[in-house]
């Protein structure tokens, strides 16, 4: 399952996003309906004995035997299949019957460049699910990464240039998943072939321009710079990128000054 704010991968155990911080709706819901189930099965199980005790003492303890396998087995499946199993009964509901306006929204959205309309559509209706939308698998990879690396420079704009080695190191992180994603470095890359067609290869080709657009001009990073991005480890992107939101805060400042 998906963080809901961010989007980053989460366990049902997970209180809070490893990402970015905020509650995880399913944990609340998950320790809930397990504080619920054990309180039943406590109950269950004195009603039981109770019950048996009317039988010989080899019936009364095969009964609650079995009672307690079936309240066992009925715990595992509330515990790792029951509020999953529901949900995705329903989202496999739902792309079925939309299905065709999923996948031409999807297209428009590509088509027109709307890349963070794009990841919404495809993140808020669990298009991972199926093998239906498998083609749109890195697309949704490469827009996760677009936006978070536009979030993270609003961040540092907003904060008012507070945070940079933070905000840097994220930065470079999303980017060098953007690159190997696009340029097929990843161990995976074998396995989504009809995600390298032509239109798809086009598409990550305006997406890069983007980016790197976005770097010049508020990381304050040269042409020269940006062009061996892909290039760079993590960290050797993070320092550039560090570099240029400092210089960036500095000039501001003194620009107001």
């Amino acid at each position: 399952m998906k963080c809901p704010t961010c989007g980053a991968n989460l366990q049902i155990e997970d209180e809070k996003c490893p990402f970015c911080g905020n509650p995880n709706p399913f944990a609340v819901k998950h320790q809930q309906d397990m504080r619920q189930y054990r309180q039943e099965f406590q109950e269950t199980k004195q009603e039981v004995e109770k019950k048996t005790l009317h039988f010989n003492f080899f019936t009364a303890r095969i009964a609650v035997i079995a009672v307690l396998l079936m309240m066992i087995l009925g715990m595992v499946f509330v515990i790792n299949e029951g509020p999953h199993y529901l949900w995705a009964r329903r989202v496999e509901r739902d792309i079925a019957k939309n299905m065709e306006n999923y996948r031409a929204e999807l297209s428009a959205c590509e088509e027109a460049g709307q890349w963070r309309r794009l990841y919404a559509l495809y993140d808020n209706k669990s298009l991972s699910h199926t093998r239906d939308f498998q083609e749109y698998t890195v697309l949704s990879f490469v827009t996760f990464d677009y936006k978070s690396v536009l979030n993270q420079m609003t961040i540092f704009r907003v904060d008012e240039g507070k945070g940079a080695d933070a905000v840097s190191s994220r930065i470079a992180s999303h980017l060098d998943s953007f690159y190997k994603s696009t340029e097929r470095l990843t161990f995976e890359s074998d396995y989504f072939d009809n995600n390298y067609t032509p239109e798809h290869m086009e598409a990550y080709g305006r997406m890069r321009e983007d980016l790197e657009a976005a770097l010049s001009t508020y990381c304050h990073l040269t042409k020269e710079e940006v062009a061996s991005l892909a290039d760079y480890s993590v960290v050797k992107k993070a320092a550039l990128i560090e570099e240029g939101l400092c210089r960036e805060a500095d000039e501001s400042k003194e620009a107001e000054e």
